[in-house]
């Protein structure tokens, strides 16, 4: 296959049978809002919470939805609630769910939420339960035998009666429903040293070069560069601690590849892949390998280079936020 068909067939949607399913909106024709992603960490935990995040493709969850009024916000809680109590009822033994809520599809996270059984319960039971909607969830799970599966299914999920003389009492109680704080120390907004990296990059290579000017960093993390051009791209590799190069000091990378293809899709499990858009409109894809570590990738084109930015054991955002520097910043 051609590259330009192989782009093509990427912002297609035409990626792998489980991808397909998960993106297509026939698969959700009979929900109230677009969703782009509900994913499931189905793996028992000792206190018997597990991960779920909703992937939405809008920017601007605050506008208006429907007639009711209600805010695409208000009603992508509302499917947080409903999915919540679906599954707490088939499973007994579970304490909650812990919810990313998740923007642009995933390029920004709105928040987290940790949602218990006995809240959706109490949440049903007021409101009230209506007509079932057909919900795709790609589900991660354990096989018997111990290894990684993944599967797109898809329930009947009855609804909360939120709608006439109710949406005032439930925008209300969205209001107040605020996001839990992230744990541990958030990512510093650190300076890369752009100008160095590319006096090392300039006379080497002929694809225009582009760089971030700003990485997220934990306040105690130094980085050391290994740079490397040619006349078809660069590479800039990112380590943590001086002269360490092996891959537990990996961060991560930035290059650039002259008539290089979009990465294939990978069918492992654990792993993620999906259309995005960049700063200015950029169309890309984003994906995910994981292994001993997860690796994060943002790819995109333009004049027939391949810009690749690479983050060890980080999240899309934080990915995104790298790629998106790098376009702000122009041609060096």
């Amino acid at each position: 296959m051609s590259k330009k068909l192989l782009f093509g067939a990427v912002f297609a949607g035409v990626f792998t049978a489980w991808t397909i399913a998960l993106l297509s909106n026939s698969v959700l024709a009979k929900t109230q809002i677009s969703i782009a992603e509900i994913h499931w960490l189905d793996y028992t935990a000792k206190d018997r919470w597990q991960s779920i995040e909703l992937i939405v493709p809008e920017r601007d969850t605050l506008k208006r939805a429907d007639r009711q009024k209600l805010r695409l916000y208000e009603l992508h809680l509302a499917k947080v609630f409903e999915i919540s109590h679906f599954l707490c009822q088939r499973d007994r033994a579970a304490a909650g769910y812990n919810w990313s809520y998740q923007a642009v599809n995933g390029n920004i996270e709105i928040g987290r939420y940790k949602i218990s059984c006995r809240l959706a319960r109490e949440t049903a039971a007021t409101y009230g339960l209506g007509k079932p909607e057909t919900t795709a969830i790609r589900r991660n799970f354990k096989l018997p035998n111990g290894r990684d599966a993944v599967a797109v299914e898809k329930y009947a999920i009855p609804t909360l009666n939120i709608t006439k003389n109710r949406f005032l009492q439930w925008r209300d109680f969205a209001k107040q429903l605020t996001p839990i704080e992230n744990s541990g120390t958030q990512p510093a907004n650190t300076s890369f040293p752009a100008n160095n990296i590319f006096k090392q990059i300039k006379g080497k290579t002929r694809v225009p070069v582009f760089l971030p000017s700003r990485l997220s960093l934990s306040g105690n993390e130094q980085l050391d560069f290994d740079v490397q051009a040619g006349s078809h791209g660069y590479i800039v590799r990112m380590y943590l601690g001086k002269g360490c190069r092996t891959r537990d000091c990996y961060f991560g990378s930035i290059e650039a590849k002259r008539d290089e293809a979009f990465s294939p899709p990978s069918r492992l499990p654990r792993d993620t892949y999906r259309s995005i858009e960049l700063e200015g409109g950029m169309r890309a894809i984003y994906f995910s390998k994981c292994g001993v570590y997860c690796n994060r990738f943002v790819e995109w084109q333009r004049l027939g280079v391949l810009y690749r930015v690479t983050l060890k054991n980080g999240s899309q955002q934080e990915v995104v936020q790298i790629a998106n520097s790098a376009i702000r910043a122009g041609q060096r």
